[in-house]
């Protein structure tokens, strides 16, 4: 079934053409006796691997430190929930909603297609909410479980079926929601940063292995076992175990006409550089993959602040991506709550769920927005004060004012009324 941006079907005969080319049709196109549709992966296609590989990749200490990172940065984020219509029924409904599930948790699984390319969520429990049946609980399901066919539509494998599997899109309508990253029609399983970073990874846990290695045998200081020259092989065998024993436990029996000295491992600092260097070679790559830039390790040295800075506005930039994937699966969730209810509202308002950070707010941006709202014939709505961060409830909207002194049209339900916009950010700043 074709849907428009709302989710309505399209209802028109020209449907039928819409997709001319296709896998079936194209020349010199294997088309499998299976039908589904295998991972172009290059590191699965020469490992001859599943998908599996991917977890324990996401399990190396710097990647699953990148992963976390980034999760916590979008669930950390403030929400609002907007109507294209003023006073929206719908849009507070939907807020509530939001307040009564586990939003956090619902944003930090949607962002697991940018690991692994694309990701599968399940609603496991339905609740009754102000007199709605809506999902309450959303799981994630290990995406190796599924899988896309010829005709780029996801399938749920099933011992039953593990041949062609289970659409489930269409066996089981709103219940299942499977974002993707930089997906397209030649591979619709996505673009994984897991597979992209493999060997960064398979790199990072040998140089660690490395290093446990030269600090358990090189890194230790060594034992010179002295004979007498007339000694048989057998003596000097005993003198080489005595002297092992002696580097082990700090105690051994010595033969005697041996001496033993200890020799300090001097000079070796050349290996634990080599180390240093390869760590912060494949950690900096690990950063740039999921956030764009490798700036914000650069805290020492010349230059370090100002590098560590733009790092971090820079990852801003980078979360976008992130806020792209939350909203996208947040508004399907709104979509299948519309489909199954009879919401208060309109269905034709456009209902748009957005992620917000305080800190981005920045005292420049708020000089530029004083300047903005002394404009002559300017006047600010309610959806200028939700975009900057600020919630219905701490300030009322009158569109009918007529006065025109600057924001006289907002008027903060704080005690403390500011004055300019750049007080009212400092208010919030404040605000616990």
């Amino acid at each position: 079934m074709l849907v428009d941006a709302k989710g309505n079907p399209i209802q028109t005969r020209a449907k039928r053409f819409l997709d001319l080319a296709t896998r079936a049709d194209a020349a010199g196109e294997f088309i499998a006796t299976i039908d589904q549709l295998p991972n172009p992966s290059k590191i699965l296609e020469d490992k001859g691997e599943t998908i599996k590989i991917f977890d324990q990749v996401a399990r190396q200490i710097d990647v699953a430190a990148a992963i976390q990172d980034y999760r916590s940065g979008i669930s950390s984020m403030e929400y609002t929930v907007q109507s294209s219509q003023e006073n929206s029924d719908r849009a507070g409904f939907f807020l509530d909603y939001c307040d009564s599930i586990d939003i956090d948790k619902l944003l930090k699984n949607s962002l697991k297609c940018r690991d692994y390319g694309y990701s599968v969520l399940e609603t496991t429990r339905f609740k009754r909410f102000k007199g709605y049946i809506v999902p309450a609980v959303i799981e994630s399901k290990p995406v190796r479980w599924f899988g896309f066919d010829q005709k780029n539509r996801i399938r749920f494998y099933t011992k039953t079926n593990p041949t062609e599997g289970e659409l489930i899109a269409e066996k089981y309508h709103n219940k299942f929601f499977y974002p993707r990253y930089n997906d397209e029609y030649d591979n619709p399983y996505g673009t994984g940063l897991l597979d992209l970073v493999y060997w960064h990874a398979v790199g990072l846990q040998g140089n660690y292995e490395f290093l446990m290695t030269f600090l358990e045998e090189d890194g230790r200081d060594k034992w010179v076992v002295r004979h007498a020259r007339n000694a048989s092989q057998e003596e000097i065998h005993e003198g080489l175990n005595a002297a092992y024993n002696l580097r082990n436990n700090g105690v051994a029996a010595v033969p005697e006409g041996n001496e033993f000295q200890k020799q300090e491992v001097t000079g070796r600092s050349s290996s634990i550089e080599a180390y240093t260097k390869a760590d912060e070679l494949f950690t900096r790559k690990i950063q740039k993959l999921w956030f764009g830039t490798d700036l914000m390790m650069q805290v020492d040295g010349k230059g370090g602040y100002s590098s560590s800075q733009s790092g971090i506005e820079i990852r801003g930039e980078a979360l976008n991506s992130g806020k792209a994937i939350a909203r996208q699966i947040v508004h399907e969730l709104f979509r299948s709550c519309a489909a199954t209810n009879n919401l208060p509202g309109s269905d034709d308002e456009t209902i748009t769920f957005d992620l917000v950070h305080n800190d981005d707010y920045t005292k420049d941006e708020a000089e530029r927005d004083q300047i903005i709202i002394q404009v002559p014939g300017f006047r600010p709505t309610q959806k200028f004060f939700l975009n900057r961060g600020y919630q219905e409830d701490e300030f009322t909207y009158d569109p009918e004012a007529e006065d025109t002194e600057p924001n006289d049209d907002a008027t903060f339900a704080s005690d403390d009324v500011p004055v300019d916009l750049v007080q009212a950010y400092d208010l919030l700043k404040k605000k616990p």
